[in-house]
């Protein structure tokens, strides 16, 4: 990594604050704080490969197991999610599953998956939009938009789905077919697979998972405080304002 690093001299220094900073000797301590990597002019460097990375692992991972017509799905999507979304984005990574209590059955005459839901087939027909949305639009910010306000319409699946494509980035014919082709079947079977496999298995819908990690305590206080729990789970450095507020 570091031999990417190109200076002219291991004299470089700077002025600060009428301290004068050298560029280290040892290529591993050039990114160790701003101002020695402006000394040692590999700032860029740093940014991209080293300062980049280590923010990301510090990200806590949340995923959020649900389906789409769930009155206590679309209560916390809408709610703690979408809070949680407007305000600490950048310590968190979301993951979206569109499955929940649904059932599949592999039906070998096509060799594809069909699909029995919970709050029917409209419902069934939600999840496969969600997941052709997250397959096509995989950045939070392009498929949590969407995914908010399909789940805080009231109306037929078709036709709010639609709408809400309207207000957003995500071009809807692809998304449709997407939804009519083989595709749209295996990304719903894989959000099956992803479910049906999780540990502890789930019990209800919304589960959430943090570190890959469920506890009952965990649940509640999701429920409740979401973003309080991620801030409490963050452990990397400089927390965002909305964080302070909450210790």
């Amino acid at each position: 990594m570091y031999a990417l690093f190109i200076v002219s001299s291991i004299f470089l220094s700077f002025i600060n604050g009428g301290l004068t900073i050298d560029c280290p000797n040892i290529p591993s301590k050039w990114c160790e704080t701003k101002e020695i990597a402006q000394a040692c002019g590999v700032t860029e460097q740093c940014t991209t490969y080293v300062w980049k990375t280590r923010v990301e692992n510090e990200l806590v991972n949340l995923s959020i197991y649900y389906e789409t017509l769930c009155p206590d799905c679309r209560q916390f999507i809408t709610t703690q999610v979408w809070n949680t979304y407007q305000s600490i984005l950048d310590i968190v990574n979301i993951t979206f599953v569109p499955y929940g209590n649904a059932k599949e059955l592999y039906r070998p005459e096509t060799k594809l998956y069909q699909y029995y839901c919970q709050h029917g087939a409209e419902e069934c027909y939600g999840n496969l939009i969600h997941a052709c949305v997250i397959n096509f639009y995989p950045k939070t910010e392009e498929h949590m938009p969407f995914i908010y306000c399909m789940e805080s319409t009231d109306g037929d699946i078709e036709t709010v789905a639609t709408q809400c494509a309207q207000k957003s980035t995500i071009d809807y014919d692809q998304i449709t077919a997407c939804t009519h082709s083989r595709l749209g079947n295996q990304l719903q079977h894989a959000y099956a697979v992803q479910t049906e496999s999780l540990q502890p298995a789930y019990q209800y819908v919304p589960w959430i998972t943090l570190n890959g990690e469920h506890t009952e305590d965990m649940q509640k206080q999701a429920e409740k405080d979401l973003i309080g729990l991620i801030c409490k789970s963050y452990k990397g450095s400089d927390p965002p304002a909305q964080c302070m507020k909450n210790l």
